[in-house]
């Protein structure tokens, strides 16, 4: 019996569309005590679950980041570790530009007053933008990185990319896309967050950490920066109170950018190759480690 191991914190019906991409002879397990695993699609696997899963023979991550997976562990098992090359690239992309419209047009706030009962069309004029004739400035030029420059320039943007250093001080707005690796821990730092366009709008999909949330909360009240748009926090989920979600320039989501129907089959049924591969001893897609 083949045994899969899926450990996100996900509800039964996504658990489902999981075990309807997997093989019916193998059985999915959700009990991250589990030991006598032979998969593992997982986000987080430290030394001691690799080392106590001696039948364990790929982990799976169920996207591109692996800032929580001991890849020298794995690599000492012979296990390789591969990214979710699936379901996440348009997704994670049209987030980005969805966040950039919400943020720069107020929508969350305008809708929400709306409802309460305001009918003010002409009261958010002065405080909305367009995105048309702004620059883009990408940090992370991958898979992700280039659907959104693709994107952007289609609603008339100039596209810029390359060093953070190089795109701070002439973007209107700045996208994060690159992973989290000690070198890029708040790699928007309070001295780069000063060095950005004064009324600029900061979108981060990527990870939370690669942000100084303090020194962002203090451009955010400070006026240096316009608003921003964040589907990912340092501490997620944020402690009660975080100034971040009070904010009516910040629009903060779940780390969800790739939350679609779409997105989530498609990755089961990478996952599911992927497995496939494996057993039949050829090589997964998307391995970065093990």
């Amino acid at each position: 019996m083949i045994r899969v191991g899926y450990f996100l914190p996900a509800g039964e019906d996504v658990v489902a569309e999981i075990r309807r991409a997997l093989d019916p002879a193998w059985e999915l397990v959700n009990d991250p005590s589990a030991r006598d695993l032979d998969f593992v699609i997982a986000a987080r696997m430290n030394r001691e679950a690799i080392e106590s899963a001696p039948r364990l023979r790929l982990i799976q991550l169920p996207g591109v980041g692996s800032d929580k997976v001991d890849l020298a562990a794995a690599a000492e098992r012979g296990i390789p570790v591969c990214e979710g090359a699936a379901g996440s690239n348009e997704e994670v992309a049209e987030f980005t530009i969805l966040l950039m419209l919400a943020v720069s047009r107020r929508l969350v706030e305008i809708a929400s007053r709306t409802c309460a009962g305001e009918w003010k069309p002409w009261g958010w004029r002065t405080q909305s933008h367009s995105l048309h004739g702004k620059q883009l400035g990408i940090v992370g030029m991958g898979r992700i990185g280039r659907e959104v420059a693709r994107r952007a320039e289609a609603f008339g943007m100039r596209v810029a990319a390359g060093p953070v250093d190089g795109l701070l001080e002439s973007s209107d707005y700045v996208s994060l896309h690159c992973p989290l690796k000690p070198e890029t821990r708040h790699l928007l730092n309070r001295e780069r967050i000063a060095r950005m366009k004064p009324g600029a709008i900061l979108i981060n999909t990527a990870r939370g950490e690669l942000v100084d949330e303090a020194a962002l909360i203090e451009a955010l009240r400070s006026g240096h920066l316009a608003g921003a748009g964040l589907d990912v926090l340092e501490r997620e989920p944020p402690e009660p109170g975080n100034p971040l979600l009070e904010m009516d320039q910040v629009i903060c989501t779940p780390h969800l950018a790739t939350g679609t129907v779409d997105s989530l089959r498609a990755k089961a049924a990478f996952y599911a190759e992927n497995i496939r591969r494996v057993l039949r001893g050829a090589e997964p897609i998307g391995w970065i480690g093990g």
